[in-house]
């Protein structure tokens, strides 16, 4: 009975201190979007667009816990030379003054809006969902079977919109 009594008092004190955790495994937790940042973050050194003005412009669509990560990276470092500047966006206009619009999983229905105002432009629309790519964004992420996070790519869509996605890229990602 006093052993029941003190693994009960266990339990209750580690519910206590951590009662979410407890009960319910959330996917975010699953999910390392520090790797997400180091990906856009190799993408931005990659792909080469044209007149980049005194800072390299990262818009997030919608709320992810990629933000966090990717002004971490801003803190440390700099792309193509350039300070690097975060900054959520709310609407697919906003999206014009950003080289780098990020659309969180939450916000991927604004794709086609997104696609409709930077057609032609140098952005570069990067989906956190898969499939993506394959609906017209440059590039999207995917987890494969054996949790194995890489990317696909959408070379014409990358192209049309004024940049250069070098081999040395798409080597390691996957074509639609």
């Amino acid at each position: 009975m006093r052993r029941t009594v003190k693994y009960l008092l266990i339990l209750f004190a580690a519910l206590l201190l951590n009662p979410v955790r407890a009960f319910h495994a959330r996917a975010q937790d699953d999910v390392d979007y520090k790797a997400y940042s180091l990906f856009v973050y190799n993408f931005i050194k990659y792909i080469e667009w044209p007149n980049l003005d005194a800072e390299f412009r990262i818009g997030v669509m919608g709320d992810s816990p990629v933000l966090k990560e990717l002004q971490n990276l801003a803190k440390a470092k700099k792309a193509k030379g350039k300070p690097i500047v975060i900054k959520v966006i709310s609407s697919p206009e906003e999206a014009l003054g950003y080289h780098l619009v990020y659309i969180s999983s939450s916000k991927s229905s604004t794709l086609k809006a997104l696609l409709e105002k930077t057609k032609g432009k140098p952005v570069l629309l990067v989906g956190e969902r898969e499939g993506l790519a394959k609906k017209g964004a440059g590039l999207s992420f995917i987890t494969m079977d054996d949790d194995v996070l890489k990317f696909e790519f959408n070379k014409t869509a990358i192209e049309s919109n004024q940049l250069k996605i070098p081999s040395a890229l798409t080597n390691l990602g996957l074509p639609i």
